[in-house]
């Protein structure tokens, strides 16, 4: 049986996140949560020690701070050196609109948290990575990575998180650090479930926009981070892996067949 790594899931205190630092725990590794939400934290670790992690720690992390990413990422290589994994999974979402409309202030703030916050946790824990030459970075993307979604500053900022994703790939492979990321579907967290609840989201509207008629759930997610993260997937890097029980083949498949459709005679 291999050691115990030392795993850094940025965004870890519920949904995705929490998924994956539960998956690690299960691994029997050291689990580092980070996140603003102190009392889910601390829950989210406690919950990786029951789980089986060789140790869980929570640290509140705010990535729109610089100082604070840095901080993190000092108390972590103090401890344990140049972390196995670091995911960034920090994130806020949009409601629908139009560019035309799209408030600038809105636009700042998505992009301080899920691009920037990104490439913080990127350029911290690569340094540390690079140094040691090895480890395995876990970006979290969207279908908004790969779909032109009606999200003005969350699509773009999705998009660059893909790009960031190769680039870091190409330029930190030759010291033995793997850069990939998951671009999760309509996901069953907390959130999704609340606006279900409130009559505000059509469940079977949304699972009959994919192809397995399903919802994915955190779980489905922390299992392809896992994969990729591993010596499993030791020769992919720079990838955008879909976790979207298969939307994106769905919409353009069912719209190109209202216009063609396949005939049976």
């Amino acid at each position: 049986m291999s050691e115990p790594g030392t795993i850094v899931v940025i965004g870890g205190t519920s949904g995705i996140g929490r998924a994956i630092a539960l998956r690690y725990a299960e691994n029997g590794d050291h689990v580092v949560v980070a996140g603003r939400d102190t009392v889910r934290g601390q829950a989210t670790a406690a919950d990786c020690a029951s789980a089986g992690a060789a140790t869980a720690r929570f640290f509140e992390t705010d990535v729109g701070e610089e100082a604070s990413i840095a901080a993190l990422a000092k108390a972590v290589s103090e401890t344990s050196g140049a972390p196995d994994v670091v995911v960034n999974c920090a994130g806020i979402l949009q409601s629908g609109k139009r560019v035309l409309d799209q408030d600038l202030a809105e636009n700042e703030r998505l992009w301080q948290i899920n691009y920037r916050g990104t490439l913080l946790g990127c350029q911290v824990f690569g340094r540390l990575m690079a140094a040691a030459g090895r480890g395995a970075i876990l970006n979290v993307g969207s279908l908004a990575s790969f779909a032109p979604l009606s999200l003005p500053a969350y699509t773009p900022g999705k998009h660059a998180v893909l790009a960031l994703t190769q680039i870091l790939a190409a330029e930190l492979g030759p010291q033995g650090v793997r850069v990939n990321a998951v671009a999760p579907g309509y996901t069953l967290s907390d959130g999704l479930k609340d606006k279900i609840a409130k009559g505000e989201r059509n469940p079977d509207a949304i699972k009959a926009t994919t192809a397995l008629r399903r919802f994915v759930d955190p779980r489905d997610v922390a299992e392809a981070a896992f994969f990729l993260c591993s010596d499993l997937a030791g020769a992919i890097t720079g990838v955008t892996l879909p976790v979207d029980a298969g939307w994106l083949v769905q919409a353009p498949y069912a719209h190109y067949l209202q216009g063609n459709p396949i005939r049976t005679t």
